[in-house]
């Protein structure tokens, strides 16, 4: 039974949050911080970091990639604790929320390739082989070119993601490049804050920015970039994430339940993952979820419990893999 299951990921996510050793399977280089980085006071507070040198690379994300399972995970994590261990609890929860029916892949697929979010990559080094001083940062992308979508008939969509597009960078958000070294033509970098689209059972992204933010990638010229991005989501943040997964809970049960009128059963089809949400969050039985159901909810409350301290601050780790094609635009 399906919530049966869900029951049991609080065990199992909760031991998944033992840090497991640094794995590394995307690309073939350790996730450490720069040797250059000042360990302890990185991974405590922001800091004054240098600019970036070198010439600019520009880039256009072309699909975020949330781990499945708990191994794909620990290898889309990065260290964010200096402990030389992975941190990425929400990928871990991601993951089990996969097991159980639950798309997460999907409706972020979905925004990306219609444009319902643009992420502009900026990588700047003096070389792509190897190269100290390099700098990586996020933008949001407006008014791409050429569109999206060919109308509204097309299912498609993604035809601003050929490696051929050129955008308008918006005004916020702006973070300050995070600094690090490419070895063997692939960067390390961080830790800094990064701005990023988040999905959470919707298709429209919730921007967050990523304390302790660290990137580890394989630049090309004219062609693809992979990698993951890693970091830490503060409080604030996560509430954001709540409200999201609210609004993607209320879906579902809308498609699931068609007598919303009559708790407690609510007219779920039997078995269905809407009458799983209404039987786990559901509390006051009036066959709505609320913001404060779902946050207040004990399984979501042990899932989600931070996981990691950065810049002074108790977080949840968060890390994920990414591919981005080249664009233009200038920031």
């Amino acid at each position: 039974m399906k919530r049966i299951g869900l029951l049991c990921l609080a065990a199992a996510c909760g031991s998944s949050s033992s840090k497991q050793p640094d794995a590394a399977v995307h690309i073939d280089a350790r996730v450490d911080a720069p040797a250059d980085a000042a360990p302890d006071v990185a991974v405590d507070a922001p800091v004054d970091v240098p600019e970036g040198m070198g010439g600019h690379y520009h880039y256009v994300v072309s699909q975020l990639v949330w781990p499945t399972t708990s191994n794909e995970a620990r290898a889309d994590g990065l260290d964010l604790d200096g402990d030389g261990a992975v941190d990425n609890q929400l990928g871990m929860v991601l993951a089990s929320m996969h097991s159980q029916g639950f798309d997460v892949q999907t409706p972020t697929d979905q925004s990306v390739a219609r444009g319902g979010s643009i992420t502009l990559a900026d990588f700047q080094a003096t070389d792509l082989t190897n190269a100290t001083g390099a700098g990586f940062t996020l933008y949001a992308g407006t008014n791409p070119n050429p569109m999206p979508c060919n109308g509204s008939a097309d299912t498609v969509c993604g035809h601003h993601l050929t490696g051929t597009g050129s955008f308008d960078v918006a005004a916020m958000p702006r973070d300050t490049p995070i600094i690090g070294s490419v070895v063997n033509g692939v960067y390390t970098g961080g830790p800094g804050h990064l701005s990023v689209p988040l999905y959470v059972l919707t298709g429209s992204p919730t921007i967050i920015t990523l304390l302790g933010a660290r990137a580890k990638l394989a630049p090309s010229v004219g062609g693809v970039m992979n990698g993951i991005i890693a970091g830490a989501i503060s409080m604030t943040d996560l509430d954001k994430i709540y409200q999201a997964m609210q609004q993607g809970f209320t879906a579902i049960v809308a498609r699931d339940c068609t007598m919303l009128a009559n708790p407690p059963g609510c007219g779920c089809a039997q078995s269905s993952t809407g009458a799983s949400l209404i039987g786990l969050f559901d509390a006051n039985q009036n066959c709505a979820i609320s913001v404060t159901e779902v946050k207040n909810n004990q399984l979501i409350m042990s899932l989600f419990a931070p996981d990691v301290t950065v810049e002074n601050q108790q977080a949840l780790s968060v890390g994920f893999a990414f591919t981005a094609v080249d664009a233009t635009f200038t920031p």
